[in-house]
C-alpha cells in the first residue's frame, strides 16, 4: 500500500501492511467500526457445578499409561523388598514408588532430572516426619513447613501434578515410624530404592518411543487449533483461542526442553521443531480468519488439522485439503492455505535433514523461584494457605481423640487441590463421597480379610494403578479405589490384622481433614486472584504496548530475536491473565460482579494481543507508514495510561491517540479498550440486597451452565 505525502486515512479496501497478510474484520473494513464483542464470558469457563463431576466423566479417555506406570512403579519395589526383607519394609519402598506420578508428560531428558529430584524430596519429607514421631506438636510444625514449601517449590519449578501433595502425604506417613534412628535410616534407604525403581519404570518408555512426550504435546496443540477453527463464528471462539494458544505454548516449551541445549539434532528432532513452527503459523492464520468471518468454517478445515495431528507420531500424507483452502477468497484464507500446506508437508516427512533450532529462554532455578515469589504470583498465598491448613489439621487431630492424626493432615492437603474456593469445595465433596464409597466397600466385602504378604503387594499395586487410570476423569471413583490402600498398608505384616479394622477411623479422619482444609480455603486469601486480576490486566497491556510500538514503527526486522521474545512474552501474559480471571470467578468473595465487569477489557486485550502476535517475524512497513517519532511517544503514553488505569481500576485519562495511518484496526482496538476500562471502573459494586436477590435466582442458572461441556477451567 502506498500513501501520499499528506497523511490521509487509507481507502476502505486497503489493509495495513504492518499487520500480517490478513484483512480487517468484514464489518470493519479500513477505518470502519469493529463488530460488537461479547459482553459476557462463555458460561463454561466458570467452575463446574459441584454435583456434575460426581456423576460424569471428564476428558476423552482414561489414562491407561499413567495407571500402568503407577501399578508398576509402586508394585515392583514393593514386591522386590518384600521378597528380601518382608512386607513391612516393602511398604516403605512402595512409598518411594509414588515418585512415578510426576513428570509423566515431560520429555525424557527433563523427566529424568525431575524424578531424581522428586525421589530425594520424598525421602527428605519422610525423614522429617519420622524424626518428629512421638512429638506431636513438633510434628505439626514440621508438616506445616513441608506442606507449604513443597507446594511452593513444585509450582515455582513447574513440576506439575500432583505437586506438593505427595510430599505432604509422605511426611505424614513418616510419623507412623517409631522414633528409632536406625529404623528411620533403614526406612529412608528403602524409600530411595522405591524411588529408583519408579525412575526406571517411568524412563522405560525411552527405549521404545524416545520422542513420545513431544509427539503428544504437538498432537494436543494441533487438536486445540482444530477446536479453534471449529469455534470461529461462534460465541466460544475466545475460549477456544485461549486453549489453542496455551496448548501451542506448552508444545513449544516441551520441544525446547527436549533439545537439552544440544547443537546436533537428528532428523526426527528437527521434524518435531518444524511441526511446532507450522502449528504456530496455523494458529496465526486461524486468528486472521477468525477476524474476517462472522460465520463458522466448513468442518472439513478442522478435520484436516486433526489428520495432521494424527500424523505427528505416525508420519504419513494427509488425505486432502479442504475446499476453502483450495480456492481461498481472502488474505486470511490464503495464509491458512499456506500454513496447512506447510503442516501437511512436515507431518508427511519422517525426518527433516536441515533446519535451525527453536529459540526460547531456559530460566534457571533461582530465576523461577524469584518470579514465583513475586507479588503478581498466586503461589505464595496458595502455599502458605496449604501449610497452615495442614498444620491446623494436625494440631486439631492431636487435641481430639483421633487414632491417626496423619490422615487428618492428608485430608486437609487434599481439600486444597482446586486452587480457589469453588474448586476446593467441589474437590473436597468428591473426595468425601469417594472415601465413603471406598470405606463402604471395605466394610461390606473386605472387613475380615487378612491378606498375606503377596496378596497385599498385588492388591496395593492393582488398586493404585486403577485409581490413577480413572482419577482425572472422575475423582470420586479414583478416591474410592485409593481408599483401601492405606488400610491395607497400615497393618501390613501385623498378625491378626484385618483390612476393615480401621475403616471407620479412616472415614472420620479424612472427613475432619477435608473440613478443616475447606474452612481454610474459605477464610484465608479468599480474594487472592481477584486482587491480582487488575495487575495482570495491566501487565498484559504493557507487554502489548512493546509489540504495538514495534509493529507500527516497522522496527521488528531490526532484531528478529528480540521480536520473538516480545511475542512470547505477550503470549505468556495473555495466558496468565485468562487463568487469573478464571480463578477469580471461583472465589467466594462477594465480588463476582466486579470481576465480571473486567471481562470486556480482558476480551479486547486478548484480541488485540493475538492480532499483534499474528504479525510476521519481520513485518515489512513502508517508510511512509511508519509512525513518526512524536506520534510514537504519544502512543507509548496512551498505552501506559491504559495500563495504569487497569492496575488501579480507575477510569483511564489518556492523552489524544495518534491517528496511526495504515493501522485503523489497531487504533479501533485501543479505543475499544479505553471504553471497556472506563465502563469497568465506573460500574458500581452491588449492594447487599442486589447480591441477595442475585443469589436467590442463581441455582437454576447454575444448573443450566453445568450442562455445558467443560473445556476451559484451569486446575
Amino acid at each position: 500500500m502506498t500513501e501520499d505525502a499528506k497523511p490521509e486515512p487509507p481507502a476502505p479496501a486497503e489493509q495495513p501492511r504492518a499487520l500480517p497478510p490478513g484483512s480487517a474484520p468484514a464489518s470493519a473494513p479500513g477505518g470502519g467500526t469493529l463488530p460488537p464483542f461479547p459482553a459476557e464470558h462463555p458460561p463454561h469457563i466458570e467452575p463446574d457445578h459441584p454435583l456434575r463431576p460426581i456423576v460424569t466423566l471428564s476428558g476423552d479417555r482414561f489414562a491407561w499409561a499413567n495407571g500402568t506406570r503407577a501399578a508398576l512403579g509402586v508394585g515392583l519395589p514393593f514386591a522386590l523388598v518384600t521378597a528380601v526383607s518382608g512386607v513391612a519394609d516393602g511398604s516403605s519402598a512402595a512409598i518411594g514408588g509414588y515418585a512415578v506420578l510426576y513428570a509423566s508428560t515431560e520429555p525424557y531428558g527433563r523427566r529424568a532430572r525431575v524424578l531424581a529430584a522428586v525421589g530425594l524430596g520424598l525421602a527428605a519429607a519422610y525423614a522429617a516426619g519420622a524424626v518428629t514421631a512421638g512429638r506431636p506438636w513438633v510434628g505439626a510444625l514440621v508438616i506445616t513447613i513441608v506442606a507449604g514449601t513443597a507446594t511452593f517449590l513444585c509450582g515455582a519449578l513447574r513440576v506439575g501434578r500432583p505437586g506438593g501433595y505427595m510430599f505432604t502425604l509422605t511426611c505424614a506417613m513418616g510419623t507412623f515410624l517409631p522414633a528409632v534412628s536406625g529404623h528411620i535410616a533403614t526406612s529412608v534407604a528403602l524409600l530411595l530404592v522405591g524411588a529408583a525403581s519408579a525412575w526406571l519404570v517411568s524412563m522405560s518408555g525411552w527405549l521404545v518411543r524416545p520422542h513420545y512426550p513431544e509427539h503428544l504435546a504437538i498432537d494436543e496443540a494441533f487438536q486445540a487449533i482444530a477446536g479453534f477453527l471449529d469455534a470461529i463464528g461462534t460465541r466460544e471462539v475466545d475460549a477456544a483461542r485461549h486453549q489453542a494458544s496455551h496448548a501451542l505454548y506448552d508444545a513449544w516449551v516441551t520441544v525446547i526442553r527436549a533439545d537439552g541445549r544440544r547443537s546436533r539434532m537428528s532428523g526426527d528432532e528437527r521434524r518435531l521443531q518444524v511441526l511446532v513452527r507450522r502449528a504456530l503459523d496455523l494458529f496465526h492464520a486461524a486468528e486472521l480468519v477468525a477476524e474476517e468471518r462472522s460465520d463458522p468454517l466448513p468442518p472439513e478445515t478442522a478435520d484436516t488439522v486433526r489428520e495432521i495431528a494424527a500424523a505427528v507420531g505416525r508420519p504419513g500424507a494427509v488425505a486432502h485439503l479442504p475446499p476453502l483452502v483450495v480456492d481461498p477468497q481472502t488474505n486470511g484464507e490464503r495464509r491458512l492455505r499456506a500454513a496447512l500446506r506447510g503442516s501437511v508437508q512436515a507431518a508427511a516427512s519422517p525426518a527433516i535433514p536441515t533446519g535451525a533450532p527453536l529459540k526460547g529462554d531456559r530460566p534457571g532455578v533461582l530465576e523461577l523461584i524469584e518470579t514465583a515469589g513475586g507479588g503478581a504470583s498466586l503461589l505464595p498465598p496458595i502455599a502458605v494457605r496449604t501449610g497452615l491448613a495442614v498444620g491446623a489439621a494436625t494440631g486439631a487431630a492431636e487435641i481430639l481423640p483421633v487414632v491417626h492424626p496423619s490422615w487428618v493432615a492428608i485430608g486437609a492437603a487434599a481439600a486444597l487441590q482446586g486452587g480457589n474456593a469453588v474448586l476446593d469445595f467441589g474437590s473436597a465433596l468428591q473426595r468425601a463421597i469417594g472415601t465413603f464409597i471406598g470405606v463402604a466397600v471395605v466394610v461390606v466385602f473386605l472387613h475380615d480379610l487378612s491378606p498375606g504378604p503377596w496378596e497385599t503387594v498385588v492388591t496395593v499395586a492393582l488398586l493404585y494403578g486403577a485409581a490413577q487410570t480413572v482419577m482425572r476423569r472422575n475423582l470420586v471413583v479414583g478416591t474410592a479405589f485409593i481408599t483401601p490402600v492405606p488400610l491395607v498398608l497400615v497393618g501390613a505384616g501385623l498378625p491378626g490384622h484385618h483390612v476393615g479394622d480401621l475403616a471407620s477411623t479412616r472415614l472420620l479422619d479424612m472427613l475432619l481433614g477435608l473440613g478443616i482444609g475447606l474452612l481454610t480455603s474459605f477464610l484465608l486469601w479468599r480474594r487472592a486472584s481477584t486482587y491480582r486480576l487488575p495487575a495482570a490486566l495491566g501487565r498484559a497491556i504493557r507487554a502489548e504496548g512493546l509489540m504495538l510500538r514495534t509493529v507500527v514503527g516497522g522496527k521488528a526486522g531490526d532484531d528478529a530475536a528480540a521480536w520473538q521474545r516480545t511475542r512470547t512474552s505477550v503470549r505468556r501474559e495473555l495466558i496468565s491473565l485468562w487463568n487469573v480471571y478464571e480463578s477469580s470467578l471461583g472465589e467466594l468473595a462477594g465480588r463476582r460482579e466486579g470481576v465480571e465487569a473486567l471481562w470486556p477489557a480482558l476480551l479486547v486485550v486478548q484480541r488485540l494481543g493475538f492480532r499483534l502476535m499474528a504479525a510476521p517475524l519481520k513485518p515489512a512497513v513502508p517508510p511512509e507508514e511508519a509512525l513518526p517519532g512524536d506520534d510514537a511517544e504519544e502512543l507509548d503514553e496512551y498505552v501506559d495510561a491504559l495500563a495504569t488505569a487497569a492496575e488501579h481500576k480507575s477510569p483511564p485519562v489518556p492523552p489524544e491517540l495518534p491517528e496511526m495511518w495504515g493501522h485503523p484496526v489497531l487504533r479501533q482496538h485501543l479505543k475499544r479498550l479505553t471504553e471497556a476500562l472506563d465502563d469497568g471502573a465506573r460500574r458500581p459494586p452491588p449492594g447487599i440486597a442486589t447480591e441477595l436477590l442475585a443469589q436467590l435466582s442463581e441455582p437454576p442458572h447454575r444448573v443450566r451452565e453445568a450442562e455445558m461441556p467443560r473445556t476451559g477451567q484451569s486446575r
